[in-house]
């Protein structure tokens, strides 16, 4: 069998979680399967680790200056069609094979219409109207994605298959964590907050939340350390930075070595978003053995069981308390940590990639 995968988001040089979610499954697949042959569709030049997989994986690199998967990678389908395509992140291509698995991640963009900008609303509806209606497969991240992806599109629940993400071990190297770049503008205790920065995360509401804990406790040391590339609509979550400079370090977008060293030197990490179609990062804060803070809406519940303290997103007042039950309460953190090691048990990109396998190779 011929399996081709749009891996263009597995090349980006800077990936966040559906870019992780790709490449991670690509690599499991080159260890898990040796007999079909796969290949992968790239925009740009393929990274080293690409390069590297073995014979029965080969990339075809496709450059094209706009809508690249649904008018460039059409056209490769309609010259040269694989027998079943992949496509990691709902973005399927106008021309495609009968068998055509797609992965839906979220759907925030019909829940929370006011977060993203009227083109990006519209490009994601038609693209979840295209999955809809023409994908053969569809793999949703969780449960709660599901079944937002059935209540809006009205999709047979037998065409959707639930496969949970995975999470990347935060191992930490002596050297990654000798060379990182900004342990200097590190507090000695932070709570982290580490996400793309758009107003569905919720970061102004930890912000703000933030700030009344250090009212009440003002000789607490933690502060509030920002980790995450910009995205659409941040301009009023920046410039709240910017006004809490003081309590707030904001790092930008950072490497997976230092993502590993602010795991391993965080006393929490909080994920407050109001919607995640999985949120991984709660899988990666209990392998790093910390304590996780998350809302207790959309698929968070489903992900972190009864190893996180939870909030409401939107009280502000709800996530100052979660904060202070586990900063002021050792044993509260302690046993979150007890609890999240044990959650894991149930998440690995290993049976991820043979769930997604499954369905990629069904007939």
């Amino acid at each position: 069998m011929r399996i081709g995968i749009e891996a263009e988001r597995a090349n980006n040089p800077v990936k966040t979680g559906v870019e992780h979610y790709t490449q991670q499954l690509i690599l499991q697949f080159s260890e898990l399967d040796h007999e079909n042959e796969y290949i992968l569709y790239l925009r740009t030049k393929p990274e080293e680790w690409i390069k590297q997989l073995p014979k029965n994986f080969s990339y075809k690199v496709m450059p094209f200056p706009i809508f690249w998967t649904q008018l460039r990678l059409s056209w490769e389908m309609l010259l040269h069609r694989p027998d079943v395509l992949f496509i990691p992140a709902s973005s399927m291509p106008l021309i495609h094979p009968r068998k055509t698995v797609v992965t839906v991640h979220d759907l925030a963009f019909m829940l929370y219409p006011e977060t993203y900008t009227p083109f990006m609303r519209c490009f994601h509806m038609f693209l979840d109207v295209l999955v809809s209606q023409m994908a053969w497969r569809i793999i949703a991240v969780s449960e709660s994605t599901k079944k937002d992806f059935i209540k809006f599109w009205k999709v047979s629940e037998k065409q959707i298959t639930v496969v949970h993400h995975g999470y990347t071990e935060v191992g930490l190297s002596a050297k990654g964590l000798g060379d990182s770049k900004i342990q200097n503008q590190l507090p000695e205790k932070f709570v982290l907050f580490l996400s793309t920065i758009q107003p569905r995360k919720n970061l102004e509401g930890l912000i703000d939340a933030f700030r009344l804990f250090k009212q009440e406790h003002p000789d607490d040391p933690h502060k509030l350390v920002v980790a995450g590339k910009i995205g659409w609509k941040a301009e009023s979550a920046l410039e709240k930075i910017e006004r809490n400079k003081d309590v707030v370090i904001y790092l930008n977008h950072v490497s997976d070595a230092d993502r590993a060293m602010l795991y391993q030197k965080a006393t929490a990490l909080c994920v407050p978003s109001f919607y995640e179609g999985f949120g991984m990062w709660i899988l990666e804060a209990f392998d790093a053995g910390v304590p996780v803070i998350t809302s207790n809406v959309s698929s968070m519940p489903e992900v972190a069981g009864d190893s996180a303290e939870y909030c409401d997103p939107k009280n502000v007042e709800s996530i100052k308390k979660a904060l202070g039950s586990v900063l002021l309460d050792p044993a509260r953190a302690a046993e979150l940590v007890r609890l999240g090691r044990q959650q894991l048990k149930g998440f690995s990109w290993r049976k991820c990639a043979e769930a997604t396998l499954g369905v990629v190779t069904s007939k």
